[in-house]
């Protein structure tokens, strides 16, 4: 007779540093994974029972691996991810008993539900006994999380939580990921505890509005390529465009430019921590005055964060709430107090490792 498994698996939240907003829209993200993880302490049964313990919500689930499982709320991600390796022919034969718990602020914008997503595609792969490459992992999690729900977000948090580190993705027909040598160091996560009202919601219109920007300035550019065409030529005919079709479509292309700016820093080891702060600044003014993503606690908190020696902030995630990020190399301690002093909730991270299976 088989041991019966015991694991544990960890799956890091992430913060983009540049080009939110862009996966889903076929342009460059860069991210980096967090030492704020999700956790799975899980325990293989002699039956078909799954028995799920959501710790900090104090909140429980079960069901059996031979039934149909159907989803008892919207994003049921536990149970999507066991749908999706299902359709795929990865099965399990025995239950499990499994605890989850973290450390990642909820509806943050720090890509908790992308890490459990992650989380729950490798816990079911290993005890299904299934050899599975982070690729894969990735893919699934995002299968899991966007495509069974017919959501409209893009791969990137799934790829950062899984490969972790500093990654760069292109998202061009063939998607492109590379790890990037850079090492920063002072980052301060500030949560504003203002919950996002809806983000699934919120990353739809930006989507459908960009996409439909691209498609009216391709009546007006020959050869349009919201990926080649340049800034300036964009500049001369967006004024065809209406609000806020007009402000998203031209703040997408400024953050792919300034994406691929910052990618040039970040190839290095060593990266001038004054040039990332100035460019962090830029991206969060792209995401609040041309996306509209940012709220009145979270200036008050980068405007807090810079008086006590930050020298870049920008907002997270889709915006409207949620956390911040505060670059502050060296004045870490002083930057999380002024942004507790201003009511967040703040904490001092390092950049971590991807997922991991804890034997």
């Amino acid at each position: 007779m088989d041991e019966l498994q015991t694991f544990k698996v960890k799956a890091p939240g992430r913060i983009f540093l540049f080009g939110e907003h862009s996966d889903y829209l076929s342009l460059e993200v860069i991210s980096a994974a967090l030492n704020l993880s999700i956790y799975f302490s899980v325990k293989e049964r002699k039956d078909d029972h799954i028995t799920l313990n959501y710790r900090d919500l104090n909140q429980k689930d079960s069901f059996k691996i031979t039934d149909e499982v159907t989803y008892q709320e919207k994003r049921d991600y536990f149970r999507s991810s066991f749908n999706v390796l299902k359709k795929k022919n990865i099965l399990l034969t025995k239950g499990a008993d499994i605890e989850i718990y973290g450390d990642i602020p909820i509806a943050g914008g720090l890509s908790g539900s992308s890490a459990f997503s992650v989380a729950s595609i490798i816990a079911l792969t290993k005890l299904a006994k299934y050899d599975i490459s982070k690729h894969d992992i990735a893919q699934y999690a995002f299968e899991a999380e966007v495509l069974e729900f017919k959501e409209s977000g893009g791969k990137m948090d799934h790829l950062a939580s899984t490969f972790g580190k500093i990654i760069h993705v292109d998202f061009a027909k063939q998607l492109k990921l590379t790890k990037l040598p850079a090492e920063l160091d002072g980052i301060v996560i500030g949560d504003s505890l203002e919950k996002k009202q809806d983000t699934v919601g919120d990353i739809k219109l930006i989507r459908s509005t960009v996409e439909s920007g691209y498609n009216r300035l391709s009546k007006f550019i020959d050869d349009f390529s919201h990926r080649k065409t340049d800034y300036s030529t964009i500049e001369k005919f967006i004024h065809n465009l209406d609000e806020p079709e007009r402000s998203w479509t031209l703040a997408t292309i400024k953050n792919r430019d300034l994406t691929r700016t910052a990618l040039k820093l970040l190839s290095k080891s060593k990266p001038d921590p004054e040039i990332i702060g100035e460019l962090l600044n830029d991206e969060h003014v792209i995401l609040r005055d041309g996306l509209h993503r940012s709220t009145n606690k979270i200036e008050k908190m980068i405007s807090a964060a810079k008086s006590a020696g930050a020298i870049g902030g920008k907002i997270n995630g889709s915006g409207k709430g949620g956390t911040m990020l505060a670059y502050a190399p060296g004045n870490e301690k002083q930057v999380a107090k002024a942004i507790k002093e201003v009511g967040g909730k703040p904490y001092i991270i390092t950049i971590s490792d991807g997922a991991s299976l804890i034997i």
